[in-house]
């Protein structure tokens, strides 16, 4: 019949006391320890899950830069490679003594070979000033006529073009020029009478098509090389190769545009001959392009990418780390309500042995005493009878609340309403307490309202529950012995109020007192006897009428408990005996769901 169990320690504040408290509570310990062995274990794979995710992270960051680094210096060697093969396979191997006279023959086999490997290359030259055959002739070799042939209309162009450069005795000619009106790039292999080179004896060369070699040649190259890590099988994007010629315009990809972020990028001169030729290559001042090959993700930088793909993981594993600490909340929280519901138990054992045993002995002595004629007044022995019929009232209503609330854990509990007065009700109730009320030297006053309703209930029920209202009242009001009770109309509800001056409730315990077995511990260490089980009798009991108990305290200044039932609206003294329940078996709210 108690408001509630004793506050826990982090109701009352933390103190030196408290954390005592903390320390002898078996529940809490139970709890720590179970959180404990359970998060620690948890935590190191978690811990080194995490570090396989960033040691990864850090791996894939070395990975694709050194993709990047692989990729770009293989194609830039590749397009070295390219560029200068005619140079090999060409000039290198048509030496001069097959040129002065021309070996015809050699000579084409060369030139055919060339432009089967060397696609960029449009048409190939040889001029000789030695021999009998084609003398002073510049013959060409190209894809169509397959042979050499005479017919070359720019063929005066490029030697007068090439002689005139001889002047600078360097062993390559390099220049553009134009041919049937396409911008190409040429380039002759010179040959000179002696070692003073006064006089060129004959020349190989070849021409380029600048547009071709943009548009065919390097877009076919690079897309030839595989760019994707793993053959298109890895997580990461594909790399993206993109080449701009010296005016700044993309080569490739076709229509591209300049990569806002470059991870690799190499540059090479626009040459047809190795790089350490330059010193023998005329003119000397001629400008020569510088191309750039670039590597990278788009408009992705590696940190990005490598974040973009780990993120999630970490993401997740946050998430599961949370859920894992909800679990053993959960579980910890719940093992320790299990453990503190034990205690409760025993307690209440300890209590309901305490509460029949003090009526029983208080009725056995005066009993006695009573028997034994040991009682020289009149009005003592009416003192007696009335201590004996208020210990067996206090006695019977202890055992009602037991069979109740067992009756209520079992679903069981149920109530037969009929349409009474709560007025009348509620004197029946303070008549039959009139003498515990003298013997406790408490004041009731009893106040009604205008037009209080009738209502449909179970008399027996209501009863007890005005009597728990009541009794708790008289424990917790251990200075102020005054009480006042308010039976009223409210909203077309009828209301029975009953107000102490007592301890009161603070507000942050105001729910948690209608929890079975919860009681309130008073700021000396220990609160007034009883079960813990009374109010949440009256909420059940209330439940189950329709209606509902509210409580408004402020500690140090008493509480008022309010009964609120639905007005019955029919005619008072009809038959009613429909049963009801409150249809929620084992409502009473456990304590062990307190924080």
């Amino acid at each position: 019949m108690d408001r509630a169990e004793s506050a826990s320690p982090a109701v009352r504040g933390i103190g030196p006391s408290a954390i005592g408290h903390l320390l002898r509570d078996r529940s809490i310990r139970l709890a720590t320890g179970l959180a404990v062995a359970i998060a620690i274990p948890v935590a190191a794979l978690f811990y080194f899950q995490y570090q396989s995710i960033t040691r990864l992270s850090r791996s894939s960051t070395i990975v694709l830069r050194q993709l990047n680094l692989e990729v770009a210096d293989r194609l830039a060697k590749r397009i070295e490679d390219s560029l200068k093969a005619p140079q090999l396979s060409v000039a290198y191997r048509i030496p001069q003594q097959q040129t002065e006279p021309l070996n015809v023959p050699l000579i084409e086999s060369t030139f055919d070979r060339s432009l089967k490997t060397d696609n960029f290359i449009d048409r190939y030259y040889v001029w000789s000033d030695v021999g009998p055959e084609f003398r002073g002739e510049v013959l060409a070799y190209d894809r169509q006529h397959k042979g050499l042939t005479e017919d070359v209309p720019e063929g005066s162009m490029l030697l007068s073009t090439i002689l005139a450069f001889s002047k600078e005795k360097r062993l390559l000619n390099v220049f553009e020029t134009t041919i049937d009106g396409r911008p190409v790039y040429a380039q002759a292999h010179i040959r000179y009478e002696d070692p003073r080179r006064e006089r060129v004896t004959s020349f190989v060369a070849f021409v380029v098509d600048k547009e071709r070699l943009r548009s065919d040649f390097f877009p076919a190259l690079l897309a030839s090389t595989r760019t994707r890590n793993g053959a298109g099988t890895s997580p990461f994007p594909p790399l993206v190769l993109t080449l701009v010629d010296g005016g700044g315009r993309v080569v490739y990809p076709e229509g591209g545009t300049a990569p806002r972020h470059v991870e690799q990028e190499r540059t090479f001169p626009l040459v047809f001959f190795d790089r350490d030729l330059v010193e023998f290559v005329a003119p000397m001042d001629s400008k020569r392009e510088i191309w750039r090959l670039t590597t990278g993700y788009a408009d992705q930088t590696i940190a990005d990418i490598v974040e973009a793909r780990y993120q999630p993981q970490l993401w997740m594993l946050w998430v599961l780390a949370g859920v894992m600490a909800l679990g053993v909340f959960v579980v910890a929280r719940a093992a320790a309500r299990e453990v503190r519901l034990a205690e409760l138990k025993s307690n209440f054992v300890s209590s309901v042995s305490h509460d029949l045993k003090t009526p029983l002995a208080l009725i056995q002595l005066f009993a006695e005493t009573l028997e034994l004629g040991r009682v020289k007044s009149t009005e003592r022995t009416q003192e007696y009878y009335r201590i004996i019929n208020s210990e067996a009232r206090k006695l019977s209503r202890l055992i009602n609340n037991l069979l109740d609330f067992s009756r209520i854990e079992a679903g069981l509990r149920r109530y037969r309403l009929e349409p009474l007065s709560l007025v009348a009700l509620t004197r029946r109730v303070l008549d039959s307490l009139e003498s515990q009320f003298r013997h406790n030297q408490f004041t009731v006053k009893l106040r009604v309202g205008s037009e209080v309703p009738y209502a449909r209930v179970d008399p027996e029920a209501v009863e007890q529950a005005i009597e728990n209202l009541l009794s708790n009242a008289m424990k917790y009001s251990p200075e102020h012995r005054e009480i006042i009770v308010d039976v009223d109309r409210v909203d077309g509800h009828g209301v029975i109020r009953v107000s102490d001056r007592g301890i009161g409730v603070p507000a942050r315990l105001q729910r948690k007192i209608f929890r079975k077995f919860y009681r309130i511990q008073t700021d000396a260490g220990s609160g007034p006897q009883g079960t813990g089980l009374g109010l949440a009798i009256v909420q059940h009991v209330m439940r189950g009428h329709g209606g509902f108990v509210r409580v408004e305290s402020e500690p140090g200044r008493g509480s008022t408990f309010t009964l609120q039932f639905p007005a019955y609206t029919g005619t008072p003294g009809e038959a009613a005996g429909d049963a009801t329940d409150s249809g929620d078996r084992g409502r009473a709210a456990d304590v062990a769901r307190s924080a």
